[in-house]
C-alpha cells in the first residue's frame, strides 16, 4: 500500500504541474519502453526457472483467453464518449513489442539476480511524473465529466471478463473453479496474485497465477493495438489493462488513445488495485 500511495501522490502532483510544465514526448516514451523491458526481463528469468513446459503453455493460453474475452465484452458496450485517437500503426506496435521480446529472450538466457521489485518501483515513480504531466496538460472539468462513466464501465467489463474467462480456464485444467476465478480476477497484478494463489493452492498454481497476469500485462501492449484496429473499443482496451492501467500500462493508453483516456485508465486501475487484495483471498478461501 505504501507504493500505491506514493505512486498516486506523485501522479496527482504531476497532474497539477502539467498546467505549467511541458516535457518532450520522447521522454515519456523512453520511460514506458524501459519499464516494459525491465518487467519482460524479470518475466524471462521467472519462466526460465520453471522446467515444466505445461505451466508455460497453460499460462500463455489462459492469458490470451482473458485478454480476448475481456476486450470482446468491452466492445459490446456502447458509450457516448469521445473516440480515442487510436494510434495503431505498425511502428507503434513494434515500439512496444520489441522491448517485450528482447527482455524475455535476454531474461531467459541471462539469469541475473537483480532487485527487480525495487528497480521497477523507481521506474514506476518516474512514469507517474512524466505521465501525470502529460495528462495534466489535457485535464479539465469537461474531460472528467466525460471520462468518469467510461472508467466505471471499464471496471464492470474487467470483472465480467474475469468471470467469463474463468469458465474457459476451468476447462483448460485450472481447477477448482474458485482458483480459476481468482487468477482471472488478478487483473494483471501478478506480483500480488502469484503469492496469494500460492498461499492457498501451492507453488505450482502460484507460478501459473503469476504468469497468467504477467502475460496479460504484456499482451496488453502487443494485442490491444491490433484489437483497436480491428474493432475500436477504448472501453475494452482499458478493461484489458485491469489494475495495471494505473501504472505500467498507463503510458501505453495515453500513447494509443490520448491523454484524456489516461484519466479513465488511472481511475480504473486505482479502484481495481484497491479491490483486488480484498476480493482474491475471499474467492480463494470459498
Amino acid at each position: 500500500m505504501e507504493f500505491t500511495a506514493t505512486f498516486i501522490l506523485l501522479y496527482l502532483v504531476s497532474i497539477a504541474l502539467g498546467r505549467k510544465v511541458r516535457i518532450p514526448s520522447v521522454m515519456s516514451d523512453a520511460v514506458v519502453l524501459v519499464l516494459i523491458f525491465t518487467i519482460s526481463y524479470w518475466g524471462g528469468v521467472e519462466v526460465s526457472s520453471q522446467a515444466v513446459a505445461k505451466i508455460a503453455y497453460l499460462s500463455l493460453v489462459s492469458s490470451v483467453v482473458v485478454v480476448v474475452v475481456t476486450y470482446f465484452i468491452g466492445s459490446l458496450v456502447k458509450l457516448e464518449v469521445k473516440e480515442g485517437k487510436a494510434k495503431v500503426d505498425l511502428l507503434t506496435q513494434l515500439k512496444y513489442l520489441l522491448p517485450l521480446v528482447i527482455g524475455i529472450v535476454l531474461g531467459t538466457a541471462l539469469k541475473f539476480s537483480l532487485p527487480f521489485d525495487q528497480i521497477i518501483d523507481w521506474e514506476l515513480y518516474l512514469l507517474a511524473v512524466v505521465i501525470g504531466i502529460s495528462v495534466g496538460r489535457e485535464l479539465s472539468v469537461e474531460v472528467l465529466r466525460r471520462i468518469t462513466g467510461l472508467a466505471v464501465f471499464s471496471i464492470l467489463v474487467a470483472v465480467a471478463g474475469a468471470v467469463v474467462s474463468s469458465v474457459f480456464l476451468y476447462f483448460l485444467g485450472i481447477k477448482p473453479f474458485n482458483l480459476a476465478l481468482a487468477i482471472s480476477l488478478g487483473s494483471g497484478w501478478y506480483s500480488y496474485t502469484g503469492p496469494v494463489v500460492a498461499k492457498f493452492y501451492g507453488p505450482v498454481y502460484g507460478v501459473i497465477g503469476f504468469l497468467v497476469n504477467f502475460l496479460r500485462e504484456q499482451l496488453t501492449f502487443s494485442l490491444v493495438p491490433v484489437f483497436l484496429k480491428l474493432r475500436s473499443s477504448p472501453l475494452g482496451a482499458i478493461a484489458v489493462g485491469g489494475a495495471t492501467s494505473m501504472d505500467t500500462t498507463l503510458g501505453f493508453y495515453v500513447e494509443v488513445l490520448g491523454a484524456e483516456y489516461g484519466v479513465g485508465a488511472m481511475i480504473n486501475g486505482v479502484i481495481l488495485t484497491l479491490v483486488v487484495p480484498v476480493v482474491l483471498p475471499l474467492v480463494l478461501s470459498a
